[in-house]
């Protein structure tokens, strides 16, 4: 027998175990703006891509459809405070850089820096926008994928079992578990 269960707000229960990450996106005056983000996946093909989505309201919406290319930044688990930092507050009224005490990186190529404190990061070119209901989609292309050195296997690949996300599922988080097998399903 199945028991529905409430969506919540903004159906933060279709969040089914999706990792968190710091979207980093430059502003006009060449600074860093911030944002947690848990609404995206990677798409299938070749180009490499990724969806996300952001509620148009945000200032972080309005500065991804200027700037045209972001940083995904993938937190750790001991990084839930930060995550929720940048969740929270908007850029428009605090430095969240400066708040979390988060520190940047060169990125290969976007303009976006990467965030060091993150082990792994994504950089981003934005492909398209699909406006829907307050909600911006934003189709990406993945241009480059970065882990920090302590998690790469040597042979341009990651020690995935060594990565400790922090994940967003049905409106709480947790810890990644423990790896129950190699390779694709």
């Amino acid at each position: 027998m199945r028991k529905s269960v409430d969506l919540g707000n903004f159906g933060e229960y279709l969040h089914y175990g999706m990792p968190l990450a710091l979207v980093a996106v430059l502003e006009d005056d060449g600074s860093v703006n911030v944002s947690t983000v848990a609404s995206m996946t990677p798409l299938p093909g070749e180009p490499s891509r990724l969806v996300m989505g952001v509620f148009e309201e945000n200032f972080s919406a309005q500065l991804l459809k200027k700037r045209g290319e972001f940083t995904v930044n993938f937190v750790t688990s001991k990084m839930r405070s930060i995550a929720r930092a940048c969740g929270i507050y908007s850029g428009k009224d605090v430095d969240k850089f400066e708040i979390c005490d988060l520190h940047t990186l060169p990125a290969q190529r976007v303009s976006a820096p990467l965030i060091q404190e993150c082990p792994l990061n994504i950089e981003c070119r934005i492909t398209d926008v699909l406006e829907m209901d307050g909600l911006n989609l934003f189709v990406s292309e993945i241009v480059a994928l970065e882990v920090d050195e302590s998690l790469s296997d040597g042979r341009d690949g990651v020690l995935v079992e060594k990565l400790d996300l922090l994940f967003y599922a049905f409106g709480h988080t947790f810890a990644r578990g423990p790896m129950v097998g190699h390779g694709a399903i």
